[in-house]
């Protein structure tokens, strides 16, 4: 009667009667069903517990009407609650609201699985934003007008070493340390951008209003500039230290000229008969104008922008030009300097770049020293020549505190300095590292906290791939000199013999 009845309204074709509930299931798993219309009472189980068993596997979107044979409120209302969609009364003379009542209720379920759908998305949505926000490294949290923190990302939970729940609820100028004066002003100015130190590191905090639900709030997003800032300060500071090199230039070129004349004066007024205590004061003036002289001299050749030029160079004369530079400085911090030089083999390298090295690696060292401020001090500067492997081996220790084990790997990193800004500026080693290993050498360091630092490095002479030796003969006679002899030999024509 009821396959009659829905092929009337043309809806028979897909029809299919099941006995029991269990068998039902096992279909509604299987196969995509339109409806199910179900017994109240099954062999195996009532109607309403097909339903549960529906949600249990997750069966959900198959609508659901249940037949009963009376129509009392309690009923409905129950098969209601359970998750059915609608309740039929199963009779001979009800066979025909049966397809009404299927076209009724897949109307309402089209209209709740649009709007399921569009729950979902929104869910998603929601679900993809906090995703966004916790992926954030920046700190992003909410306030009400108290302060109050009522949303946070895992970011700011994270540093603050809480779960993002146990935020909601704490006063942000008490978790993040923002003081309450300044938290005050900030909230005047919205939206607006601060810069604050918070526990020792900058952050650039940026706030804006936002109204919501009538209810008026803050949205902060905190960012971590200190190695920004501090990466700014130094290249500011590496800039006035380049501008105070062309000054030096200046300063040393207008010197020069005066220089000169004391010199020469000097040396003039020596050649004159004077007694001995004015010759011995003569003689002082002199050499005190010469050592103005070398020092004018090495900061010119310091300060000199050229493009880096090599030449047979004697190291140790190097290490003594950075040394001067800094005697005044020494003598004034009370270090004393040591060379124990046993190198006198001469290096192909630029002088100017290797006397750079010297004097990072000797103002490292004085730094250090005074910072411990005893009043004596110790650098030692030792050279050698190691014939097996064709390096100058320059060893330079000093009595300073020494490097802590945690920073020792990253003291030639570019910017890396434990120095207050306006004193070091983290390239110093850095550079020097380039500069050696562009030579084709190397550059370590050893330290033990409180016993000093000591700073090898290994240049290779060069010996066996500079030098193209020639060899041949000059005649004091009018004769025409003889050409190279390839086996290196020298043919004796003449009186002199030279070899270059």
């Amino acid at each position: 009667m009821l396959r009659q009845t829905f092929k009337s309204q043309g809806k028979d074709s897909h029809i299919k009667f099941i006995a029991s509930g269990k068998a039902a299931l096992e279909i509604a798993q299987h196969r995509p069903l339109t409806a199910i219309f179900v017994n109240q009472n099954l062999p195996d189980m009532d109607g309403f517990e097909f339903v549960r068993e529906l949600k249990r596997l997750h069966i959900i979107k198959i609508p659901v009407i249940i037949m009963t044979t009376n129509s009392e409120e309690s009923i409905v209302l129950k098969a209601l609650r359970e998750g059915a969609y609608d309740c039929v009364t199963r009779g001979t003379g009800d066979l025909d609201t049966f397809p009404l009542v299927l076209d009724r209720t897949l109307a309402r379920y089209e209209v709740d699985r649009e709007r399921v759908e569009m729950e979902r998305a929104i869910t998603e949505s929601h679900h993809q934003w906090l995703a966004i926000i916790d992926g954030i490294t920046d700190y992003i949290f909410m306030t009400d007008g108290e302060g109050t923190i009522i949303k946070a990302n895992r970011a700011l939970a994270k540093v603050l070493g809480k779960h993002p729940r146990e935020v909601i609820g704490g006063k942000c100028f008490e978790l993040i340390g923002i003081g309450s004066d300044a938290w005050t002003e900030m909230m005047k100015n919205l939206p607006c951008t601060e810069e604050m130190s918070i526990n020792e590191e900058t952050y650039l905090i940026s706030s804006f209003p936002l109204y919501y639900n009538g209810r008026p709030l803050t949205i902060h997003v905190m960012k971590n500039v200190t190695e920004m800032r501090r990466l700014k300060d130094q290249l500011y500071h590496s800039d006035k230290l380049a501008s105070l090199g062309l000054l030096v230039s200046g300063v040393a070129h207008e010197i020069n000229n005066p220089l000169t004349g004391i010199i020469a004066f000097a040396e003039l007024l020596k050649m004159k008969r004077f007694d001995e205590e004015t010759n011995r004061e003569l003689q002082k003036i002199l050499e005190s104008g010469e050592r103005c002289k070398k020092i004018v001299e090495n900061l010119l050749t310091f300060s000199r922008q050229r493009t880096p030029t090599r030449s047979l160079e004697l190291i140790n004369d190097i290490i003594d030009r950075a040394i001067d530079l800094r005697s005044y400085w020494l003598r004034s911090n009370g270090i004393e300097v040591v060379r124990e030089f046993d190198a006198d083999q001469s290096v192909f390298v630029d002088s100017q770049q290797i006397q750079q090295v010297m004097l990072n690696i000797l103002l490292n060292a004085e730094q250090a020293i005074a910072s411990t401020k005893k009043s004596h001090g110790k650098i030692i500067f030792s050279t050698r020549h190691d014939r097996d492997s064709r390096k100058i081996i320059i060893r330079i220790s000093d009595s300073g505190p020494g490097i802590p084990q945690k920073i020792l790997t990253k003291i030639f990193d570019p910017f890396f300095t434990t120095k207050p800004v306006g004193i070091g500026t983290g390239l110093g080693l850095s550079i020097s590292h380039g500069i050696i290993t562009e030579h084709g050498g190397t550059i370590r360091v050893e330290s033990n906290e409180g016993e000093g630092a000591t700073f090898t490095m290994e240049i290779p002479t060069g010996t066996g791939s500079i030098y193209n030796i020639s060899t041949f003969t000059v005649s004091n006679d009018k004769g025409t000199p003889d050409a190279p002899n390839p086996n290196g030999s020298v043919k004796k024509k003449g009186k002199e013999d030279f070899v270059f």
